[in-house]
């Protein structure tokens, strides 16, 4: 009985105005959410190594002209350059500490698409779209994170803008 007294109209009223609002706002304002971005195991620049050191972003992820995936650098990649450049700096030591091991770097994903999309790297890049178009100007990321949501509005929307095919196979099959 004390709970009923509780829920009084003036109550439901607000609630309803706070979930409509809130509701309003994911809508509106949900598109431009990003996460944090994840930490690292290694903490890599890419300000550093695109800006200052001038790699192109097919150094590293060089699946991403071949195959559907760009792909991560496997740490052979990375100790290239780095047995010999800064390898006595505390974050590049434990580059070469895996590469001893012969362990991989377990980096954490910064996009995924889940298991029902399908999406081709391989083919947006035959099409002449720049990887900032998806991935924002990573060239100036310390640490990359998500530039944008991407969710089915935002794929479709960018289909329509560059008159792309939009049939639900294009992506799901």
């Amino acid at each position: 009985m004390r709970f009923l007294r509780f829920w009084t109209a003036r109550r439901i009223l607000k609630l309803v105005g706070f979930v409509a609002v809130a509701w309003i706002g994911v809508l509106i304002f949900g598109h431009y959410y990003t996460a944090p971005p994840p930490a690292q195991p290694v903490p890599f620049s890419h300000y550093v190594h695109v800006t200052t050191k001038k790699l192109n972003c097919f150094f590293c992820h060089s699946n991403a002209m071949r195959s559907d995936h760009a792909g991560l650098p496997a740490v052979e990649k990375c100790y290239l350059c780095h047995k010999v450049i800064a390898s006595k700096f505390t974050p590049i030591a434990k580059v070469v500490g895996y590469y001893n091991r012969k362990e991989p770097i377990p980096w954490k994903r910064v996009y995924v698409v889940p298991d029902f999309v399908h999406f081709s790297h391989q083919a947006h890049l035959a099409k002449r779209f720049d990887c900032g178009e998806c991935h924002g100007n990573v060239a100036q990321m310390d640490r990359v994170g998500l530039a944008q949501k991407i969710d089915m509005n935002w794929c479709v929307t960018c289909h329509w803008r560059n008159k792309g095919p939009d049939g639900c196979v294009t992506c799901h099959y």
